[in-house]
């Protein structure tokens, strides 16, 4: 198992590289704003004077998940309100599902798989293997992004920072809530065998929970989707509050359903050999 879990690091090597790279960059735009204080005056400042209008609507505000408008346009606010309760649940489940249907369901259709169906591996091997990439890989790549973006906080003198610790738990929550959507997408796909099913259902659930998160004060079936099940919903305020173990249990728990969905599917059905 070992060896295999190498092979599918090293395989797709310069896929990991950019996931890791790419999404860290775009992500030094937010801290780099507040080293300039006219960049930071013409891109912040008067953007929040110039759709103040928005926080006028309830309606509106509850649907974007803000209760403080000035504080959105904040480093904090921007980093913990948007990039980490959104932009990263999403870019970790994208991953996860790109690269894991590439070692699996994916590679079924393509008839690629027969490689790794011929080692001297049982299926419980193979997906127990895959199941490890999909929780860690999100993670990993995740925590990359957070230790680049805060390079500039460390190194440079913003007009506002964050602290590390409290913004590698708020990270960390945000990164495990991606995994969870990453690995029922992998489990779907590893249960019945199309990569497509993947994505239905990643990409689906993340969506539901999404939408859930932002209406959860307009209906009371989104409200206890958001209370109760929700990672939305479980990333609550970690950079202020600290890492909550109610939810982080709960964002274990589901990932953990997931995969033992998927393993009972991949063990039962037959694979697509050619």
């Amino acid at each position: 198992m070992i060896n295999y879990l190498k092979y599918m690091v090293s395989v797709p090597r310069k896929f990991i590289i950019t996931w890791i790279v790419a999404p860290a960059i775009y992500f030094l735009i937010l801290p780099l704003a507040f080293a300039n204080e006219g960049f930071e005056d013409l891109v912040i400042d008067q953007q929040r004077e110039a759709f103040r209008g928005m926080s006028e609507n309830e309606g509106l505000m509850n649907f974007m998940g803000i209760s403080d408008w000035d504080n959105v346009f904040t480093l904090e606010g921007m980093i913990t309100t948007y990039f980490f309760n959104l932009f990263v649940p999403l870019l970790v489940a994208i991953a996860t599902i790109v690269l894991l249907n590439r070692m699996s369901a994916k590679a079924e259709e393509d008839g690629t798989f027969e490689f790794v169906a011929a080692l001297p591996m049982t299926r419980s091997t193979i997906y127990l293997t895959h199941s490890i990439v999909a929780t860690l890989f999100g993670l990993v790549i995740a925590m990359s992004w957070f230790h680049i973006m805060y390079i500039p906080m460390a190194t440079m003198e913003l007009s506002q920072t964050l602290d590390y610790g409290p913004m590698m738990q708020a990270g960390f929550q945000a990164a495990l809530g991606g995994v969870t959507y990453g690995a029922l997408g992998f489990a779907m796909a590893a249960y019945t065998g199309k990569s497509s099913n993947g994505w239905a259902f990643g990409i689906g659930l993340l969506a539901i929970e999404w939408i859930s998160n932002m209406l959860s004060g307009t209906n009371d079936v989104f409200q206890w989707i958001d209370e109760n099940i929700s990672s939305f919903g479980a990333y609550g305020d970690p950079y202020n509050d600290g890492l909550n173990s109610g939810d982080v249990t709960l964002v274990t728990a589901k990932i953990l359903i997931f995969l033992v969905i998927g393993f009972i599917g991949f063990r039962n059905r037959s694979l697509n050999l050619r």
